[in-house]
């Protein structure tokens, strides 16, 4: 015997009718933004022109010797109108791109290949009972392209910001004279957006600041103070839920000290937000940490230098300090004090180094 499915009267039009709200649906998304395509992204220096000098013999000595710098920080992290505790891990590693689709990419030629120093910023903390997770990238060509822009402008900067209410990407491709934004979230009065926006010539972004401030190879603003447009960090924004636009802003300099080791502080300031970040001023130049306006607060505990991307193995997962859960302020399950691993933390792949300055070297060896 034959068996045949049977399907209930009408599911033709059913299907027809599902299929033009999916069209409809679409037409909409797309429509809430002006469409920036790649051919719209605005034209950066180091995407157009060669640089006008190529990063220096002593940068390249640190940041190509096959290994990547990971610091783990200590969080508090003002979210829902409370400060709630969270881990920080930057990574610092340089890797190529292709200027024409600014994405890595390990293969490609000159002229249209650029060295770029990526920073991920990986950020987590609890919400009550539930769980954040947000991811900002940033990615800075290494060489220098004029007096237009500060050195390490960025090319490309990315967020990922994921909750069990729901997930979002915002991207933005900076450029001479404006940024290519694009935005989605499960918010329905965000949406999809993709917009391009005026920008002032030497616009600063916040969440660069944390590579261009630690002056790896040159002087921030010459040495002194910068005043200016800045776009706010992509997870200021988020927090915030406001649109994305270009802000005055000024940051200062000044030389202090820390626990017996010079440091310099620059406070970031736009409107009524102020950053206040502390970067060693010489050897490794890591920051330090920072404070702000509304609430937030990060403290070095670690520093390492290693190959993450070979550690992908079953036992390699076994690494403690500050890049780990283990050394939250609440316990550490190394036997010691909260935060501390007791000196054993990141210790495989390259040398500790432990936000103890007067103890230890300022820059891993």
């Amino acid at each position: 015997m034959t068996s045949r499915t049977h399907f209930a009267p009408g599911w033709r039009q059913a299907a027809v009718g599902l299929l033009g709200l999916t069209v409809g649906i679409s037409a909409c998304l797309s429509s809430r933004g002006q469409s920036v395509g790649r051919e719209a992204w605005p034209v950066h220096d180091a995407t157009s022109a060669p640089p006008r000098t190529s990063a220096s013999e002593r940068f390249r000595g640190t940041w190509f010797d096959g290994t990547a710098e990971l610091s783990g920080y200590r969080m508090t992290v003002a979210r829902y109108g409370e400060l709630r505790t969270g881990e920080l891990v930057l990574t610092y590693v340089t890797e190529p791109m292709d200027r024409r689709t600014r994405i890595k990419d390990d293969d490609a030629t000159a002229p249209d290949r650029i060295d770029v120093l990526k920073l991920n910023a990986n950020l987590t903390f609890l919400a009550g009972i539930y769980p954040y997770s947000v991811m900002t990238s940033v990615f800075s060509p290494i060489d220098d392209w004029g007096p237009s822009s500060e050195r390490f402008s960025p090319v490309k900067i990315t967020l990922t910001a994921q909750e069990w209410c729901g997930q979002v990407f915002h991207a933005i491709r900076p450029g001479r004279d404006a940024v290519a934004e694009e935005l989605a979230s499960y918010f329905a009065s965000e949406g999809e957006i993709s917009r391009r926006i005026p920008t002032a010539p030497g616009t600063l972004y916040e969440d660069a600041l944390l590579i261009q401030l630690r002056e790896l190879d040159g002087a921030f603003a010459a040495g002194g103070s910068w005043e200016g447009s800045l776009i706010p960090s992509l997870w200021r924004l988020r927090r915030a839920h406001v649109p994305l636009a270009p802000v005055p802003a000024t940051i200062t300099r000044e030389a202090a000290m820390r626990t017996g080791v010079p440091i310099t502080r620059f406070v970031l300031t736009a409107g009524g937000y102020r950053r206040t970040f502390e970067v060693e001023s010489g050897g490794a130049r890591r920051v330090l940490g920072w404070t702000t306006s509304d609430g937030e607060e990060a403290r070095l505990l670690a520093t390492t230098r290693l190959p993450y991307w070979q550690l992908n193995h079953a036992g390699e997962g076994e690494l403690s300090g500050a890049t780990r859960p283990s050394c939250r302020p609440q316990r550490a399950s190394c036997g010691t004090p909260a935060g501390d691993c007791g000196g054993r933390a990141m210790s495989r792949g390259g040398p500790t180094v432990r936000n103890h300055p007067e103890r230890q070297p300022n820059s891993p060896t």
